[in-house]
């Protein structure tokens, strides 16, 4: 009998393994010129999952074997099957964060810790990279030249650091373990105060807060802290509330944005919405996987996808 689901999981799996390079890096789409690893780290949580280990193992490889002078990492593009460094990346502080997420996600699965035993020090190295970002209120400059504190990079550093404290306990480094969750634990707080009581929102960046008309980065940074569980209690379901109200047609992707935002599918499913989820899930394959808007069609897109699809 036909399967849609296994064909869609086998499908976009297939997409997603088509978009590695020899050399471990994965192109934004098979057509693509560019490599983030940006949203190669989102995109790789789904390969994981999959138990696509080695793909994801030699792209491990590959992003500690490019790190810049700095100690950080940018985006690549390539030019006649050459990756050449653009000498520019979009952020410091969620590269590195998120690149810990897929290394945690990999252990875990894999149960294999020989990767992390190899490359402690360059683990370290990381952190340490993430740590001169951060600011005594806990927040983290996107870059060392860009002084800006994201609402969604900071979701995504908290989540990295406490992804970095499981990787050094199980290496056995207390030291760098301990200070991955104290860092983690400002981050949170710094996090927390970003949230306004009398505007109902969290500011995306310093002291800015959303606009309830524009879609991003306005509204979907209030996704943020719920997809990554950094709300108080009350909080999810009234900013859920606000986000709905201003864009209640985004399952279907009309948000005046070309690109699908499948992570706001993650948000619809911790608030128990599955109906959004599985609009998603359906206008997303006959509008962008074979679809007219195939092209906005990226890495991370798929991997959020393949994420909520294996949530069904």
């Amino acid at each position: 009998m036909y399967d849609a689901r296994s064909d869609l999981l086998a499908h976009q799996r297939d997409y997603l393994l088509s978009c590695q390079l020899p050399g471990g890096a994965f192109r934004l789409g098979p057509g693509r010129d560019q490599i983030n690893p940006y949203f190669t780290n989102l995109a790789l949580i789904a390969l994981v999952r999959l138990q696509e280990w080695e793909a994801v193992r030699a792209y491990m490889d590959w992003y500690v074997q490019h790190l810049n002078a700095d100690g950080y990492i940018n985006d690549f593009r390539l030019d006649r099957g050459q990756e050449l460094d653009t000498g520019t990346a979009d952020s410091e502080d969620s590269y590195h964060a998120t690149f810990f997420s897929v290394v945690a996600e990999w252990t875990r699965s894999t149960g294999d810790c020989s990767w992390l035993e190899a490359n402690q020090d360059v683990l370290a190295y990381l952190l340490q990279g993430i740590v001169r970002l951060q600011q005594t209120d806990g927040l983290t400059w996107a870059k060392h030249s860009f002084r800006v504190k994201y609402l969604m990079d900071n979701c995504e550093v908290a989540k990295g650091l406490d992804d970095a404290h499981y990787l050094f306990a199980s290496l056995g480094n207390a030291l760098l373990a301990q200070e991955a969750s104290v860092r983690a634990a400002a981050c949170k707080a710094g996090i927390a105060g970003m949230y306004s009581r009398l505007r109902r929102s969290y500011a995306m960046y310093d002291r800015s807060h959303p606009g309830w008309r524009k879609w991003y980065p306005d509204v979907t940074s209030q996704a943020f802290p719920i997809v990554y569980s950094l709300c108080e209690p009350t909080v999810p379901s009234m900013l859920y509330e606000r986000i709905t109200k201003a864009f209640p047609r985004f399952d279907t992707f009309v948000t005046g944005d070309t690109y699908p935002w499948m992570v706001m599918g993650v948000c619809a499913r911790m608030m128990g919405d599955e109906q959004r989820v599985r609009n998603m899930l359906t206008v997303a394959t006959d509008l962008y996987i074979y679809g007219p808007r195939q092209p906005y069609w990226l890495i991370h897109e798929a991997g959020r996808f393949v994420e909520l699809l294996l949530g069904e």
